[in-house]
């Protein structure tokens, strides 16, 4: 090649740049893996659902949509679904979207030696807890490919959240490449995807950058031609970036900010309730926390309010259920040990529990603490310790990033710790389900109760809604009064949005899919 033609080209290349529209998506940490199957973090998922496509997808207002099916049924048992997958998708190297590609995937994620973590939430499948137990083969599984375009799920109760979970959980996965190059499929040289974005760079602890598919059916109608998630986990760092122009979106920002923001430019600011709880989590196979007066006690020493109105001040509020407002369709939280009390009343049964379990002036309890690292959750983590103080506890902190707490709370490696759950669905046995016995991945309390399983299980098998949302009042009764792990606000998504950013809709689920985000500067 002439250096005239090299010079031409680099300056064709920098103007097709330079014309390239880009969103730069603030996020809050750096993401554990981009195996749809290997995550259960939020920040990993917003990535991978740019990247794979489920059965069933959501639209800018996190309303349910046909996805990589076109179309389903329901048996009138609710049993049985029946998708008919979407003519002509293709996978972003050619290969045809099949229904076997989804009965790999399935069988894949229930499959013991891939110790997915989200594998129990679809124990409702037919045989997938012997599959994933490792006691039945992963064929015994009940999902079929029954040809190239149709696809059943067989499910041993009705779930009447089963299309909403499948957005999120179970997306397919590439066979062929995950066959030709073990885990180092999800590299940006070797991955290959369904969705509307694939991967052209991770840059560890900085970005991730994905660009447009051309293979995605729905390509012509994606208005990003590349999407860069920072991962910047420091909200400080965050909003500086924002506000120097870097970032289009900012996922959080400093409350010391809250003024001058809603003085300056109000119209930036997005603060919406979610469908997700901030709490405390104990390690129930730990002393003391193997004690439930110890941790009961702990509970009832938190002033939630206080901590929503004068630490978090986002228009957060104290959590007195583990189910939020905007999750209690027919479903009616029973009354928390806290409820109704004043603080003195509250810190004297506190210290009353704690001195039937050994603990007092001569023996003072003391315990690490355990929060990410984040100008916010440090001074959530200081007001609260600063509350267990005045019932006699001794705390120290420790932060720590997010990928660190993450395996700490699954390793059962910490004491007690701060923590934040985004529904998956919407339905109470999603925050419920955090307490289950059998829930081995998010379960980090490693609580287990026979009573509350049994509850649970039989919310699960019940039909009529009524009966169920009653089953799970009474277990979650049950959690409450043992306190594995305690609420303490309702969580609330707090963003800073550019004017310029179109198609970022709020909605309770806090799901903002870059399929559908526009820039009109």
């Amino acid at each position: 090649m002439t250096v005239l033609r090299i010079a031409l080209f680099l300056v064709l290349w920098v103007a097709s740049a330079q014309a390239a529209t880009i969103f730069h998506r603030g996020g809050i940490g750096e993401p554990d893996s981009l195996d749809p199957h290997l995550t259960t973090t939020g920040y990993a998922g917003n990535i991978i659902t740019d990247m794979f496509i489920g059965l069933t997808t959501i639209d800018a207002k996190a309303k349910l949509m046909p996805g990589a099916a076109e179309s389903w049924t329901v048996s009138a048992d609710g049993k049985v679904y029946t998708f008919k997958m979407r003519a002509g998708a293709q996978w972003s190297d050619g290969h045809p979207v099949t229904a076997g590609d989804f009965e790999y995937s399935f069988r894949r994620m229930l499959d013991p030696k891939t110790a997915a973590r989200g594998a129990p939430m679809f124990y409702m499948i037919e045989n997938a807890r012997d599959v994933q137990e490792g006691k039945k083969p992963v064929a015994a599984l009940g999902v079929k490919a029954l040809n190239d375009t149709t696809f059943e799920v067989r499910l041993t109760n009705p779930t009447p959240y089963f299309l909403e979970l499948i957005v999120h959980r179970c997306h397919p996965v590439p066979k062929w490449a995950i066959e030709k190059f073990g885990t180092a499929w999800t590299r940006p040289e070797n991955i290959v995807v369904n969705g509307p974005f694939i991967l052209k760079e991770w840059v560890p602890q900085t970005r991730v950058t994905l660009m447009r598919n051309p293979k995605f059916y729905d390509a012509k109608n994606i208005a990003l031609d590349f999407v860069e998630h920072a991962n910047v986990e420091d909200i400080a760092s965050s909003y500086a970036r924002y506000r120097a122009g870097d970032l289009d979106v900012a996922t959080n920002f400093p409350p010391s900010q809250i003024d001058s923001i809603r003085a300056t430019t109000p119209q930036e600011l997005r603060s919406v309730e979610m469908l997700g709880l901030e709490y405390f989590v104990f390690n129930t196979r730990k002393a003391p926390f193997n004690d439930k007066r110890v941790r009961l006690a702990l509970a009832l020493a938190l002033d939630r309010q206080t901590i929503a109105e004068k630490v978090m001040r986002g228009g957060e509020q104290g959590a007195d259920s583990l189910i939020p407002p905007g999750g209690r369709d027919g479903y009616t939280p029973p009354k928390a040990p806290w409820v109704g009390l004043p603080m003195p009343e509250r810190i004297a049964k506190a210290k009353a529990l704690l001195a039937e379990a050994g603990y007092g002036p001569a023996k003072p309890l003391k315990f690490s603490f355990r929060y990410n690292t984040s100008d916010i959750q440090k001074r959530v983590a200081v007001a609260a310790a600063g509350m267990w103080k005045a019932v006699g506890a001794e705390v120290e902190l420790l932060n720590s990033d997010l990928n660190t707490i993450n395996a700490s709370l699954r390793n059962g490696d910490y004491e007690a710790a701060r923590y934040q759950w985004l529904a998956e669905y919407n339905d109470p046995s999603t925050f419920l389900y955090l307490l289950e016995t059998d829930d081995v991945g998010d379960n980090h309390a490693k609580y287990s109760n026979p009573a509350f399983d049994d509850l649970m299980h039989r919310a699960y098998a019940t039909v009529d809604m009524a009966a169920r949302a009653k089953l799970m009042e009474q277990a979650e009764a049950i959690a409450l009064q043992d306190a594995p792990l305690t609420p303490v606000t309702y969580y609330v998504n707090r963003q800073l949005v550019k004017p310029y950013v179109k198609g970022w809709d709020d909605n309770i689920r806090g799901l903002h899919f870059d399929r559908w985000i526009r820039i009109e500067r």
